[in-house]
């Protein structure tokens, strides 16, 4: 195996893994799935992934992104939440995993999830005022970002699957 070919090969790989990882922070690792196959293609200086590949690949993390942001906002307004406290949930859960980077490798994710919950209480209880309705907001904003985050884990999964029986 000659160098550039290994060279392509520690970037997909380390691309694969750093989508996968990301997922569950809420950013866009589906994108970085794919950036690593077009990098792949770019070290190789040939098309090791077809255009039909990469479109593929493009096409799922598209459908990631959206089936995230939809099925976080259905759980959470299925439960009585309102756009505000959807909005609560999104920012409790960046300062959350942020909160949570010291503890190592699983600080940020349980910090994501407690953020989105506790942001989405705060915001509906300032809303609403009642403990028992913030209660059920933030519980369906949880379990929203619960499901979005294991769809879109399975889809990165599926993307990892497509470019790894392509490239080996």
């Amino acid at each position: 195996m000659e160098l550039t070919a290994i060279a392509a090969a520690i970037v997909l790989v380390l691309c694969c893994i750093a989508g996968i990882l990301l997922v569950p922070l809420g950013m866009p690792g589906t994108f970085v799935i794919l950036a690593g196959a077009v990098i792949y293609n770019l070290i190789h200086g040939a098309m090791v992934f077809s255009i039909t590949v990469l479109a593929l690949l493009l096409g799922l993390a598209i459908v990631g992104e959206v089936l995230e942001y939809v099925l976080g906002m259905r759980m959470a307004t299925k439960r009585g939440a309102s756009r505000y406290a959807a909005f609560g949930g999104i920012v409790g859960g960046i300062v959350g995993a942020f909160a949570g980077v010291p503890v190592f490798l699983i600080g940020p994710v349980i910090g994501l999830f407690a953020g989105v919950f506790i942001g989405a209480f705060l915001v509906e209880l300032a809303v609403k005022k009642d403990a028992a309705a913030s209660l059920r907001s933030a519980t369906g904003a949880f379990y929203g970002r619960m499901g979005a985050v294991l769809v879109k884990t399975l889809v990165g999964c599926v993307m990892v699957i497509v470019l790894w029986m392509q490239a080996f």
